[in-house]
């Protein structure tokens, strides 16, 4: 009987995994797994977890937020270990899991896993760090972290959408503005800038359309957004519809497609990876990590 190490939290969401725990365990008992469940108790819990005990099962399955599918990611590369995982997603949002067709519906996450149709997708470095779909600083990044759990627990995504509306006035844009100097493909563009991001995924706390159309999770490229500070009303209206319709090629905003990007600013900045906090820096090395994950995905995905 194959072995598989389990690990959830037990907080995210609504607790829906607490209450979905047994009929979890027994679709992955009856498909013929020995589980071992490991609750988390603390951030960094299950990613230590993980880095030294994932040798000793044939699979990992993550449960909780994109937080916690981000520490399964660092945890199996720190233990420098590639092996089939999968994903029960059990948070607010979901972007990863949306983004590859894994049903929010536990048992049904669970089905697909024993179904064993793993894929190779990519992954992304920040200054050597491991993050699963998203790194990004500016206006939008406190958004994920800094939003109550408990607003995000009664109102969805919706949590998200308000903060970020909360956050679409001149004020912030003046706060969150950062001279910037982006590099890729032998590039550079230098300018003010409210927001920036590298990602591997096709959306971004539910918004699809700050990510460029035909966008890809296995093709080894990152896909890499940057809004400027707009300077006029007419500017900030380009940018909110380019947002809304996902046309990007304004102006306003820089993207592109690339295996790796580089960004330096003029003073330390706050970055989240995957919805956490990812630090403070002033430079960042951001490269794709090819074909780096094998996660049990839909048959037809």
């Amino acid at each position: 009987m194959k072995k598989l190490l389990f690990v959830y939290n037990p907080h995210s969401g609504k607790g829906v995994i607490g209450q979905s725990l047994s009929p979890i365990i027994c679709r992955l008992t009856s498909g013929g797994y020995d589980v071992t469940v490991h609750p988390t108790s603390e951030q960094r819990d299950g990613q230590n977890y993980i880095r030294d005990h994932a040798a000793e099962y044939d699979t990992v399955v993550a449960s909780g937020g994109d937080g916690m599918l981000h520490e399964m990611f660092c945890g199996l590369n720190e233990a420098g270990i590639k092996m089939p995982c999968g994903y029960i997603p059990a948070g607010t949002v979901n972007d990863f899991a949306s983004s590859l067709g894994i049903p929010k519906i536990p048992e049904e996450a669970a089905e697909i896993i024993v179904d064993g149709n793993f894929r190779e997708i990519d992954t992304g470095s920040f200054n050597g760090t491991v993050f699963s779909y998203v790194a990004a600083f500016g206006m939008f990044t406190k958004v994920s972290y800094a939003t109550d759990q408990k607003m995000k627990n009664a109102l969805g995504s919706a949590a998200y959408f308000i903060e970020v509306l909360k956050n679409l006035d001149p004020k912030a844009f003046r706060e969150s503005t950062v001279h910037a100097r982006i590099g890729f493909d032998g590039k550079v563009f230098e300018d003010d800038f409210i927001y920036g991001m590298a990602c591997n995924t096709l959306s971004v706390g539910t918004l699809k359309g700050i990510i460029p159309h035909g966008a890809k999770m296995d093709d080894g490229l990152i896909e890499g957004v940057f809004i400027k500070a707009p300077k006029s009303l007419i500017e900030l209206d380009s940018i909110r519809n380019a947002l809304i319709t996902g046309n990007l090629d304004i102006p306003g905003i820089i993207y592109s497609k690339s295996a790796s990007f580089t960004v330096d600013t003029d003073r330390d900045i706050e970055w989240t990876l995957d919805g956490e906090f990812g630090g403070s820096h002033s430079h960042a090395d951001i490269r794709v990590k090819v074909q780096a994950v094998s996660i049990a995905v839909p048959a037809d995905k």
